[in-house]
């Protein structure tokens, strides 16, 4: 079993930790909260009296923070966790951070010979808890392989995402993906309530559709994946039929702000000359305007 130093006992961290002790590891925690820290040396942890105990002498260091620049001070601020960590030391970030502060630390990291993991995460404290986390890791795919112990105690699965940097960017898309589609919902169902529909009812019907069963493993997958833009669903009639939404929704007085913004990305995709082909090309209206290389559709 390893000696892993824990630092960062939100709800969280504090379900890894236990995880971690659980499956037989010897686990020092750190955290500003007192109480936290007891917590979890109740349950069989050791605790450290700073950040910079709890990450010496240890096989591997995790932080799990709420944003960068808590990384960056835990690191570099006066706990100084990075020089207490030893040269044959895994550090791991699981923190949801912004991709430019990983890019900092690691290579601050890189400069004072001391290798890092970014390896953020999918699921809830629950998921932690009964070691069923999706763990997203970016870095040096032997450092990644050195750190099953940590990431087979608290994952169900792990993915290599790329080098450095990679599991944060991938966390990043995936968050703003789930976040923005929960507002979308939110739309739908005021939207379908205001309309005088049972909901119950409503929720049923789009979890059988693509609403509710997403594009990833549907349209994109058949579409984008294969260069292929014949029209399954053509993206006039896509657009056609989300404005006679947005219509109806003003009538109801229901506010559709993520509808508003989608049309917008219609029109510019049939600008672009897409009308005719799948409702899916508005991936490629999108890549273009981000100057991104290459076609994605065969023409």
């Amino acid at each position: 079993m390893a000696s892993i130093g824990f630092i960062g006992l939100g709800r969280m961290g504090s379900a890894m930790s236990r995880r971690l002790i659980d499956v037989g590891h010897e686990v020092w925690v750190f955290d500003i909260n007192p109480a936290a820290v007891k917590s979890i040396a109740d349950v069989g942890g050791h605790a450290a009296a700073s950040a910079a105990e709890a990450a010496s002498h240890r096989d591997f260091v995790v932080t799990m923070l709420p944003n960068g620049p808590d990384v960056e001070e835990t690191l570099f601020g006066i706990p100084d966790v990075a020089s207490a960590l030893a040269k044959d030391t895994l550090y791991i970030d699981m923190s949801t951070i912004a991709p430019d502060a990983t890019d900092k630390i690691a290579r601050r990291l890189s400069d004072m010979g001391v290798r890092m993991i970014d390896a953020p995460v999918g699921g809830t404290s629950e998921f932690a808890e009964r070691g069923q986390l999706l763990i997203l890791a970016g870095g040096d795919p032997r450092d990644v392989e050195t750190a099953r112990p940590v990431f087979d105690a608290v994952g169900r699965e792990i993915i290599y995402c790329g080098p450095s940097g990679a599991g944060t960017r991938t966390k990043l898309v995936n968050n703003y993906m789930s976040t923005a589609l929960n507002v979308l919902t939110a739309e739908a169902l005021t939207f379908a309530e205001a309309a005088g529909l049972d909901l119950e009812r409503t929720v049923k019907i789009l979890t059988g559709t693509t609403a509710g069963k997403g594009f990833l493993t549907g349209a994109y997958d058949r579409k984008i994946f294969s260069g292929d833009i014949s029209p399954e669903f053509g993206l006039g009639l896509a657009s056609k039929d989300l404005n006679l939404a947005l219509t109806y929704g003003a009538n109801l007085n229901v506010s559709l702000g993520v509808g508003a913004a989608a049309s917008q990305v219609y029109a510019m995709s049939r600008a672009d000359g897409f009308t005719q082909n799948d409702w899916s090309a508005v991936f490629e209206t999108l890549r273009l305007k981000a100057a991104l290389p290459g076609k994605t559709f065969n023409a």
